[in-house]
């Protein structure tokens, strides 16, 4: 409970009349200052007793699923099912896994009717999530004072990873499909015609083309070149560090996501492994988006633990769960001391076979503390710690890189185009 102004003045003019009757001996004002009080008190037990049969109902509206990392619009409703008008106060109260900027508002609700307010929330972690209960003031009907109640709110909120948008997932766009590829004699669409040569099969001679033209004349057929992608997702203790106020496991869950959503657009067979100390979700490599859904879903249920990821294990678990030749997305924290680290030994594991392409998210901060100038006498070693900390991350890169593997670290926000380039190299290149 708290105070109207009206009540804090009668409250201090009740005061001021008592000290009046305290100095002069006058029995009126005695009188007045404990009928004031009087009132006041009875008026508040009123208000008590009123204000919990209000009946006000609460709940928010929102898309079934929120998108990991997307600033969504929610719209909190508030109906009032009382019989007279009410001043509500109240403080939009969300899951952890929401995080937005809450602040007071206040609604004045009609009889029977109701009112909404908008927040703004970004989803900082996977999962689902129940509301919890939204505390709020309602004002007496009297005005004396705001009761505070916690209402509660029913239904769930789900948060699953970001989806590309509209534009980079159309079909034919240039950043997804198959790479074609020309070959003499096959393939489903007709790419060219050109000169016979002699180590092309029989069958691929057009015989209408070389009767106009008085020359052996070959078909060439374009070959659509489909891949095997296996996306390795780390969810250990490293994957719960912050990262632009996200955990490192949201970022490795949205490329990942919209990485498999790409891919899916181009006929690409495409699977999962999170892992933390030991494999926590395995999809076999499939083809088209019920595939990306299933990633979707297993990405969605997984939450950072706090132990320490065994990704030699992963690597092992790849190894038995895809048979062809594949591209190995590995999204994992970079930062390995020692060459002889678990990270190089899953590498070799997977180079004599597959390609790795091992993707780390870096910071801007540690970037900023490596660059600024010292202020006081604490940031010369934060300076010498952020700069020891990059010399590892690129000491690493360049070890991965000689052990065969493509590795690489980027800002959240340019992680999606830098895989997007290597993926692209790698099919031009037939590397895979």
């Amino acid at each position: 409970m708290s105070l109207t102004p009206a009540a804090l003045l009668v409250l201090a003019l009740a005061a001021l009349v008592g000290i009046v009757a305290e100095w002069s001996d006058s029995v009126l004002a005695a009188v007045v200052w404990r009928t004031c009080v009087a009132l006041v008190a009875v008026g508040l037990t009123y208000e008590l007793w009123s204000t919990r049969r209000f009946a006000v109902g609460v709940r928010w509206l929102h898309r079934p699923v929120l998108r990991l990392g997307r600033i969504e619009h929610l719209d909190l409703e508030v109906v009032n099912r009382a019989r007279r008008d009410l001043a509500v106060e109240l403080l939009p109260a969300l899951p952890p896994a929401l995080r937005c900027e809450s602040r007071a508002c206040t609604l004045e609700l009609r009889a029977g009717a109701g009112a909404r307010t908008r927040v703004d929330a970004r989803p900082v972690a996977l999962g689902t999530r129940s509301w919890p209960r939204l505390p709020m003031r309602i004002k007496g009907p009297l005005k004396l004072a705001w009761w505070s109640r916690a209402v509660p709110v029913d239904g769930q909120v789900s948060v699953l990873p970001d989806t590309l948008g509209r534009s980079d997932a159309r079909p034919g766009s240039a950043e997804i499909g198959g790479v074609a590829r020309a070959v003499a004699g096959g393939g489903e669409e007709l790419h060219a015609l050109r000169d016979y040569l002699p180590h092309d099969p029989l069958r691929s001679i057009d015989w209408k083309a070389t009767a106009r033209s008085s020359r052996l004349i070959t078909r060439v057929f374009a070959e659509q070149q489909h891949l095997e992608i296996v996306l390795l997702v780390d969810a250990g203790r490293t994957s719960r560090t912050e990262i632009d106020g996200m955990p490192l496991l949201g970022h490795y869950a949205n490329i990942a996501a919209r990485f498999a959503e790409r891919c899916a657009g181009g006929e690409d067979h495409v699977g999962l492994v999170a892992f933390a100390d030991r494999p926590l979700a395995s999809l076999a490599p499939a083809r088209g988006m019920a595939a990306v859904a299933r990633i979707r879903g297993a990405l969605g249920e997984l939450e950072p633990l706090g132990v320490e990821s065994d990704v030699v294990a992963a690597a092992l678990h790849v190894r038995k769960l895809v048979r062809r030749r594949s591209l190995v997305l590995l999204l994992t924290d970079l930062y390995q001391t020692s060459a002889t680290s678990d990270l190089a030994q899953s590498v070799r594991l997977l180079v004599p076979k597959h390609l790795p392409l091992i993707v780390g998210i870096s910071s801007e901060e540690i970037g900023e503390l490596a660059r600024r100038r010292a202020r006081d006498w604490l940031d010369p070693y934060r300076g010498l710690a952020a700069r020891e900390y990059r010399s590892a991350i690129a000491a690493n890169v360049d070890r991965l890189g000689r052990l065969g593997a493509y590795a690489l670290t980027a800002r959240p926000g340019e992680a999606d185009s830098r895989v997007l380039e290597i993926y692209r190299l790698l099919r031009a290149q037939r590397r895979v």
